[in-house]
């Protein structure tokens, strides 16, 4: 089955907890996968919050069998073309936000957030992780 869900910082909170039967299944399917840049949030998130042992092992497994989307050339050209056209429509999203946003539009995914900053890019496919 196509991986066809990209899945933002709070999703995979959501995931971590175990909150979302939606999630847990397409999880389960395989059809998750996170963008280099949340695997990178995630990380920092690690470096900079005291979370105990258990709960980081917890995170570092599930970064290592969720599989992270390289940001290559060609996401590289579609967020230039997606600042610019935000910028020029006077539309704002925060810089890692639009990163993210840019990955999911290069690859044909719909992105899983629960993140309403989301609805200003156009073309993006957007479903709240607690669908």
């Amino acid at each position: 089955m196509k991986r066809r869900f990209m899945l933002d910082t709070n999703a995979v909170r959501l995931l971590l907890e175990r909150s979302s039967p939606v999630l847990d299944q397409w999880f389960a399917e395989e059809r998750c996968s996170l963008s280099a840049i949340v695997a990178a949030e995630i990380s920092y998130g690690l470096e900079r919050r005291q979370l105990s042992p258990a709960r980081t092992t917890l995170v570092r497994e599930l970064l290592c069998v969720l599989p992270s989307e390289p940001f290559d050339l060609q996401v590289a050209a579609v967020y230039g073309r997606l600042r610019a056209a935000l910028q020029r429509a006077g539309r704002t999203l925060s810089a890692m936000d639009l990163l993210i946003a840019s990955h999911a539009l290069a690859l044909d995914r719909t992105l899983v957030s629960a993140d309403q900053a989301f609805l200003v890019v156009p073309e993006l496919r957007l479903c709240s992780p607690v669908a």
